[in-house]
């Protein structure tokens, strides 16, 4: 998907007149136009656009530096991604799911002294929280009575790096229990995971990344999008496994959001849930 997000400018202005959101989407995305010059006027604020190659302008955000959401308690020195929608005009074109993977990458060239990157999602909306997931946010937490209902936190750590065009794919020749997940970038297969399902759990075996792509992240990226893919493709796994045999795998596992699980007395085990 050929898209580019970059800071507004004035001539963006009349692009965002047209702009649609239907009542639901406005609930957690306001109009671009109302919250537009608030972010103008706050040093704090930097309104940005997603155009594509041919110029439309299809979406908008702000990003809101120090900003506290209502019933969270997170870091000061964070940046919020707030009131992003994509224009109902170009929904269905694959430009939600673009801006999503493409804003770790742009938040840590453009706000490289911040660590955390926060948003709030409508909890009703498994559509939108699928994206964010799979572009590498982890759920932190899900408040039942926000301010306009259910909704959930999700964090990004921006010391991360990330893979914004990694994709999992299930091996076409994939047959239960034994499961291959496909690392794909661009055009080509960079590694895999091997897993094998036991009842409602999948334990990962093994991770594989070929040798000229490991120091891009890709194993990173490619766990933090795996309870997504695994839930849409197998309904019957509720827990993903991994039983760590070097300590310098814990960190990939648990910044992903896997967390120690209680096995037996088996304290190299780390479990996280793929359905909540």
């Amino acid at each position: 998907m050929d898209i580019s997000i970059r800071e507004f400018t004035e001539a963006d202005r009349k692009h965002l007149e047209n702009y649609i959101l239907s009542e639901r989407q406005r609930a957690y995305s306001s109009m671009p136009l109302e919250v537009l010059d608030d972010a103008l006027n706050d040093i704090n604020r930097t309104a940005n656009v997603v155009v594509t190659s041919d110029g439309k302008t299809v979406g908008f955000f702000v990003l809101h530096k120090h900003y506290q959401h209502e019933g969270y308690s997170t870091p000061h020195e964070v940046v919020y991604v707030r009131s992003l929608s994509i224009n109902e005009k170009y929904q269905g074109n694959g430009y939600g799911t673009a801006v999503a993977q493409n804003l770790p990458v742009y938040v840590q060239e453009n706000f490289s002294s911040f660590d955390h990157l926060f948003l709030v999602v409508d909890g009703e909306n498994a559509g939108a929280w699928n994206l964010y997931e799979r572009a590498g946010f982890l759920h932190l937490a899900t408040k039942e009575e926000g301010p306009i209902g259910k909704e959930r936190l999700y964090y990004l750590d921006l010391n991360r790096s990330y893979v914004p065009n990694l994709k999992l794919e299930f091996d076409e020749d994939t047959t239960i229990p034994k499961v291959k997940i496909l690392l794909k970038q661009g055009d080509g297969e960079v590694g895999y995971i091997d897993a094998e399902q036991n009842g409602s759990t999948l334990e990962i075996k093994h991770i594989f990344v070929d040798e000229e792509h490991r120091s891009e992240g890709v194993a990173e990226s490619a766990m933090r999008q795996f309870a997504t893919a695994v839930r849409k493709r197998l309904g019957t796994v509720d827990t993903a496994s991994v039983t760590v045999s070097e300590p310098a795998f814990e960190k990939l596992f648990m910044n992903a959001g896997f967390a120690p699980g209680d096995d037996g007395g088996n304290m190299n085990r780390y479990v996280k849930l793929i359905r909540y």
